[in-house]
């Protein structure tokens, strides 16, 4: 069956990982090796924007403008006797993690070399393995999505089941703590994933996290410790995945404490979607809610309604009170090289307050196409059109459309 995919995310056209280096010695073992090897990838990428900077004051919007972002990323993965192995990336020219900065040309070293992950692997037994480091992590896009925490994983896989329980470390000794208190920011959790059949599977991540952080009071000045908001709490979520025949089925709902959110109230999200895989077209339906402050990951999303892009206006949510929202997504393969998807996306806002200046409601309609130059080269192009529109009070302007696209080549090796 042709493989379903996540609608709203874009097609990117993935060469093959390549080896470029590696060096080792294998040692009194043959079948045994060691060494280090390195790949990586490369992307730069045009972006143009229509009126995305409003001025409430006068009415007026800034107009086109545009930028050119870059990113060289390298990865390095270590492989020792026994099966363990530590892994480790870098970005060059980029200003961290998921943070393009605007390129102007003048080559500021502060953008030169970043971390994006380094951790290691330890296997303990056939169904045990230990993990730990800043690690990257993919739950899923509604809820948790391509993220760097530092941790240490118990990793457990036996059958059908697999169970992942955690530390991780939030915060820890920050500046103006109380260094003689505890002054930890630590979540402790746990991924259980249950494979139902060939067909089904469902997991879930269930998290408690405990801010002990107590700031410190200021003996120069004799002023009393800062008060500051408690985000211990939990969070967690569910996700059901399958297939009936030619539909791919997705199920998710997730929760977060309101003193973790930092919210009066505790939020709530969810969608569901059906995705219908026919030859050389995949139209996708969905349906979602976010409740009580709620927002949904970065990465859920389209080109103008989240999906953590350059061209993103708003993500999926609503920090004051509660949205609704559906989609229609057409995905269509012109081609082994070619692809393109079309987006049409409504959401309606509801606010716990009647505070005059909020939106009301947005209409996106978006387009991706995606070209592979060779096995190892793609090509893409983003367009995307939001309508937004206000309740009473609201400046004239913040109804006007936003248009934003890009264009981007990306390489890997």
């Amino acid at each position: 069956m042709k493989k379903v995919l996540v609608a709203g995310a874009a097609l990117m056209l993935a060469g093959s990982m390549v080896t470029a280096a590696s060096a080792g010695n294998p040692g009194d073992n043959p079948a045994e090796t060691t060494g280090v090897s390195i790949s990586g990838d490369a992307r730069i990428t045009y972006v143009g924007m229509t009126d995305y900077m409003r001025n409430a004051s006068d009415d007026a919007a800034n107009g086109y403008s545009d930028y050119f972002e870059s990113r060289v990323g390298l990865n390095f993965d270590a492989q020792a006797k026994g099966g363990a192995s530590v892994h480790a990336r870098l970005y060059f020219d980029d200003y961290g993690y998921n943070d393009d900065a605007v390129w102007d040309g003048s080559g500021d070293p502060q953008w030169g070399v970043s971390t994006d992950y380094a951790y290691f692997k330890v296997p303990l037994s056939d169904t045990m393995t230990l993990r730990a480091g800043r690690i990257p992590l993919s739950f899923t896009k509604f809820y948790s999505w391509e993220i760097r925490p530092t941790r240490v994983q118990l990793i457990y896989s036996s059958g059908n089941l697999k169970l992942v329980p955690f530390v991780g470390v939030v915060d820890e000794h920050s500046t103006n703590l109380d260094n003689w208190d505890d002054n930890d920011f630590m979540q402790y959790g746990i991924v259980p994933i249950l494979k139902i059949n060939d067909a089904w599977t469902i997991k879930s991540f269930m998290r408690y996290n405990n801010d002990t952080r107590e700031w410190a009071a200021d003996a120069t000045t004799e002023r009393p410790a800062i008060p500051r908001n408690d985000r211990s709490g939990f969070d967690g979520n569910v996700n059901l995945t399958g297939t009936v025949g030619n539909i791919g089925l997705t199920a998710e709902l997730a929760y977060k404490a309101a003193d973790f959110q930092g919210t009066e109230d505790d939020g709530l999200g969810g969608y569901v979607q059906a995705a219908f895989s026919m030859p050389g077209f995949t139209p996708v339906v969905l349906a979602g809610m976010t409740q009580d402050g709620f927002m949904a990951w970065r990465d859920f999303g389209f080109v103008m309604v989240g999906g953590n892009e350059s061209t993103t206006v708003v993500d999926v949510g609503n920090p004051d009170g509660d949205l609704m929202f559906g989609a229609l997504v057409l995905m269509h393969d012109i081609s082994d090289r070619f692809s393109a998807t079309g987006n049409l996306l409504y959401a309606s806002y509801d606010y716990d307050d009647d505070e005059a200046g909020k939106i009301d409601s947005a209409i996106e309609v978006s387009g991706v196409l995606s070209y592979a130059l060779s096995e190892s080269t793609s090509l893409e192009y983003k367009l995307g059109y939001l309508a937004p529109s206000y309740n009473d009070g609201a400046p004239e302007v913040m109804e006007d459309a936003y248009i934003g696209h890009l264009l981007r080549m990306y390489v890997e090796f």
